[in-house]
């Protein structure tokens, strides 16, 4: 399928692929979501202890769905399911996280310039599969365990199950107990592992410094693993990647395509893309807002 990349710059072009989403430069978002105070202390017990949040459904069903058929557009027409960053609803899904993530990185967190969408097919030969044992940032991501530098989101538009590649991750209570650090996935015992299947529309979090991956689909896996991240960082701290930016203030859709195309290179040592969308990346792609 030969991609139409003239248009990559077209605002028409892309609310013409999704007409149930939105394309604008100042787009109005939803309310936060309030957490209440006991779930909030228990994701706070639980990233103390092992690194990580694993929450429920937090998103309306309705949101999640049309992100879902956003990308599954997007997917059908040829294009990277990074793609659906194009469009309003992506950043207001985050949006609703403000109360959340000032909970945890401060109230003026930024977000980092540092995202990526996938659709894991399902695959009766397991040929697809989500990105391999890795860590978002190798350097210091939190003190004593409980003051967090920054943090990685992870949101499920289907369900996440084993079968067709949920998140799987070793947790720092684990990791802990090893007597050297942790430099090469082959260091990681496998009875350590611990596997996060998801329902859609649920919260999963981590410190960037945890080793973390995704599975590969199989036969029996009864719809394509779709997702969404974004990574977050406490800005009373040196920029991990700079500049940051503010989440109310998402990039104007011009700079959001380009910063997509900038993903590109950043990321094609765990996914490749199109060689003519390559060719785009390094022509228009920036890696900061």
């Amino acid at each position: 399928m030969i991609l139409p990349t003239e248009r990559l710059l077209e605002l028409s072009y892309w609310q013409e692929l999704n007409p149930h989403l939105s394309v604008n430069d100042h787009p109005t978002f939803s309310p936060p979501i309030a957490f209440p105070t006991h779930q909030l202390d228990e994701i706070s017990d639980t990233i103390h202890h092992d690194g990580y949040l694993h929450q429920g459904p937090v998103f309306a069903s309705k949101s999640i769905q049309a992100l879902r058929l956003g990308i599954e557009n997007l997917v059908q027409h040829g294009w990277p399911a990074a793609f659906i960053y194009v469009y309003d609803e992506v950043w207001d899904l985050f949006h609703q996280l403000d109360e959340f993530l000032s909970h945890f990185l401060g109230d003026n967190f930024g977000l980092l310039p540092h995202f990526w969408a996938w659709h894991i097919d399902t695959d009766s030969q397991g040929a697809t599969s989500g990105w391999p044992p890795h860590v978002d940032y190798p350097g210091e991501c939190a003190f004593f365990d409980d003051f967090l530098v920054s943090l990685s989101l992870w949101i499920p538009l289907t369900h996440a199950t084993p079968e067709n590649g949920c998140m799987n991750i070793l947790p720092l209570s684990r990791q802990k107990d090893y007597d050297q650090p942790v430099t090469e996935p082959s260091d990681i015992l496998l009875q350590d592992v611990r596997c996060l299947p998801a329902k859609a529309g649920s919260l999963l979090g981590w410190r960037q410094d945890l080793w973390h991956w995704s599975g590969r689909s199989s036969k029996y896996a009864k719809e394509p693993r779709i997702s969404l991240s974004l990574e977050f960082q406490n800005r009373a701290f040196d920029p991990l990647c700079p500049p940051l930016f503010d989440l109310t203030e998402p990039p104007c859709v011009e700079k959001r395509i380009r910063m997509i195309c900038g993903q590109f290179a950043k990321y094609d040592h765990m996914e490749r893309v199109s060689p003519e969308l390559e060719e785009a990346g390094r022509k228009i792609g920036i890696t900061q807002p």
